[in-house]
């Protein structure tokens, strides 16, 4: 049955009214957009013209790649085989940016020192800088330089505002700095006194000897067992030549990651990769690692040193970068040692015996079998106490893993915190640099809610069983000595197995510097 519907004038006359307002609306939208995207290409299109190079458009990226999620990552290749990760964050007008090469102290193969001097000496003079010239073209555009060398990798970061003006002349000295470093003899001798220096400074401190010694014993013969700073015989050895020489086979594209994350269009992003990387030479990746060979018996190292207090650390080999025991070794390690003041070691060893202020364990997966380690600082007269307290500790967790409640309470505390692993451009820039380095999946960060609620106490206890063996630990001990009599002796012996006690009653981020 047909309704007969008519309007009356009133009617019309709104309707005409409304349908003029959307026309209107639409019109100003689309203005709105095309403006918006011209003002950016025109950005965009400034922004090469000063630095000289022209990113690629999205559709044009190498093995472009893209995910969302608890990040908003995008991954390609340039031209000469660096990866990019750039994470684009508009909020606020500041670009991060990580540089990474597989260049760490585990490549210096016989000369201790290498890749640290190598690293450190970088932004001290350039084909057309000096040192003061880098230092002064940083300062002038409020850029925030640094370098850092670690077992792993050499990393260079970038800090700055996203105008144009403050930072292409700091991508510019980056440049520079990554492509022309002129390593000055001056420099050359400046650093090493420094590192000798610092060496000096390091054998003052417990914490740094017990760590150095700890890194020695637990990879004997391998890459791993370097110190950053090397020793004062390495030092001193080194040469210019020898700087030079590590440069040119480690610092190149096919050994080079790079990390974005700002106010930027992934365009821009692309051309400041380009403007840093491309006049690299191709080179070679890193050759790998040797694997790290498991311990086979339990060690104790005893050195003396004029301390008060026993700096106690054990351990051994762990695990590596993207091991599928990663989420169950790190959510019991959680548990047994890594939530600060939440966990067994820290109850028992402090609360429950008052031994020592502060008690953890962690794990730090490297390309190879990074260090699981304990440690604490006691009396010297409760230090074999502590020792075989943790010891025991590790055994009985081993054996039993956690209860149902410390599962619980830690899947809430781990998935509770995660967010702040990212609470800042620069803490991103370092995420996704490992990301890349690791050469993890894209989607990496994305899996962590779900691994972690999905792990269960059989999970944690069969992981603990196939990478930790508790009889075979090595255990280094500062102090003993609050003179400086026997301050060089050292005593290694066998471990003694740690007695039974009644203790009834992650992976975590390992303390700053413990990397040695």
């Amino acid at each position: 049955m047909a309704v007969n519907f008519k309007l009356t004038t009133q009617q019309l006359k709104w309707l005409k009214i409304v349908m003029s307002a959307f026309v209107v609306i639409a019109i100003i939208l689309i203005a709105i957009n095309r403006y918006t995207k011209s003002d950016e290409n025109q950005t965009t299109q400034e922004f090469d013209n000063m630095l000289g190079i022209k990113g690629n458009r999205v559709e044009d990226l190498k093995n472009y790649q893209t995910i969302e999620g608890v990040l908003n990552i995008q991954h390609w290749l340039t031209d000469t085989g660096v990866k990019v990760y750039f994470v684009p964050v508009k909020t606020i007008p500041m670009v991060d940016i990580e540089v990474i090469f597989d260049a760490g102290a585990a490549r210096d193969e016989n000369k201790g020192g290498l890749a640290y001097l190598t690293n450190a000496l970088l932004a001290d003079g350039t084909a057309q800088l000096t040192a003061d010239q880098v230092a002064a073209n940083f300062d002038n555009v409020g850029a925030l330089f640094q370098a850092e060398s670690q077992r792993d990798m050499a990393v260079i970061h970038l800090r700055s505002l996203s105008d144009p003006k403050q930072f292409l002349p700091a991508v510019k000295t980056l440049e520079a700095i990554l492509t022309q470093p002129s390593f000055p003899e001056s420099g050359f001798k400046r650093e090493q006194q420094k590192a000798l220096s610092a060496l000096k400074q390091q054998a003052q401190r417990p914490q740094q000897v017990a760590s150095r010694a700890f890194y020695s014993l637990l990879y004997q013969g391998q890459p791993y067992a370097n110190w950053v700073l090397g020793d004062e015989a390495s030092i001193n050895a080194l040469t210019v030549a020898d700087l030079r020489a590590f440069y040119e086979k480690y610092y190149v594209a096919e050994n080079t990651t790079v990390a974005i994350v700002g106010d930027l269009s992934t365009q821009e992003a692309d051309a400041i990769a380009q403007a840093l990387t491309n006049q690299l030479p191709k080179g070679k990746a890193a050759n790998l690692l040797p694997l790290v060979q498991d311990l086979k018996e339990g060690t104790l190292k005893k050195i003396a040193f004029p301390s008060a207090q026993t700096t106690i650390l054990m351990g051994q080999p762990g695990i590596k970068r993207g091991d599928p025991d990663y989420y169950p070794l790190m959510v019991g390690n959680h548990i047994l040692g890594g939530n600060g003041s939440v966990t067994r070691i820290f109850d028992i060893i402090r609360n429950q015996h008052g031994l020592a202020y502060s008690a953890y364990s962690y794990f730090i997966p490297m390309h190879e079998r990074g260090p699981f380690v304990l440690g604490c600082q006691t009396r010297n007269d409760q230090a074999d106490k502590a020792r075989n307290l943790m010891a025991t500790l590790v055994k009985d967790f081993v054996d039993n893993g956690p209860s149902d409640k410390e599962l619980e309470q830690a899947k809430q505390n781990l998935l509770g915190g995660y967010v702040l692993q990212f609470d800042s451009n620069a803490s991103i820039c370092h995420e996704i640099g490992a990301l890349g380095f690791y050469n993890l999946p894209l989607d990496y960060f994305n899996q962590y809610k779900m691994e972690v609620n999905k792990i269960t106490n059989e999970d944690i206890k069969a992981a603990f069983r196939k990478h930790i063996i508790p009889e075979n630990m090595a255990v280094v001990m500062v102090g003993g000595e609050e003179t400086n009599k026997e301050k060089d002796k050292e005593k290694v012996e066998k471990k003694d197995a740690p007695p039974k006690q009644d203790i009834h009653q992650d992976l975590e981020s390992a303390p700053r510097g413990a990397e040695g």
